[in-house]
């Protein structure tokens, strides 16, 4: 039985709106949190998950694991297995990423916010305001965009957002 018929038969069992069958099924089976590259591996994955998950141990010695899913794979106290097996048959939420502000230190002052480029596509700028659309950004947007030398740069202050600043 999976989710949704679940979730059926609690509403009609119960005489539960849907909505409330949902809360109730999930209270009993959290959702694993996890990263986005582990998301993004199970995304691809899930159509054939039994397979993929036997073809990945399977071939582990023979794999190059420089990859974060294969990193975090590896790890016993992530219990890798149970837990892309329960997001198949449970659903999962992804971890929320920190956001950083960047800001230039000295007297320029100067923030990193994002900004219309030819009117097409927001891009990483610095600008003397702070704030402006997205003034923050996650780890993963800032080394995309080429920017990863700010966490080790002496001439930058990297500060992580709060969740009342968000």
């Amino acid at each position: 039985m999976d989710r949704q018929e679940a979730v059926q038969k609690l509403a009609t069992a119960g005489r539960l709106s849907i909505a409330h069958a949902e809360d109730l099924y999930d209270s009993f089976f959290p959702k694993p949190v996890v990263p986005q590259y582990v998301a993004n591996w199970y995304e691809e994955h899930k159509n054939n998950l039994e397979s993929e998950i036997y073809y990945l141990i399977s071939c582990w010695e023979e794999k190059e694991r420089t990859s974060d899913f294969c990193k975090w794979f590896d790890v016993p106290k992530n219990e890798a297995i149970k837990t892309i097996v329960n997001m198949h048959q449970f659903g999962y939420e992804v971890e929320k990423e920190a956001r950083y502000t960047v800001k230039i230190k000295g007297r320029l002052g100067q923030y990193l916010g994002k900004y219309y480029l030819n009117n097409e596509e927001l891009t990483p700028q610095f600008t003397r305001t702070q704030y402006s659309e997205g003034s923050n950004f996650t780890r993963t947007e800032l080394e995309a965009s080429g920017l990863g030398w700010v966490f080790d740069c002496p001439g930058v202050e990297v500060k992580e957002v709060t969740d009342g600043n968000d």
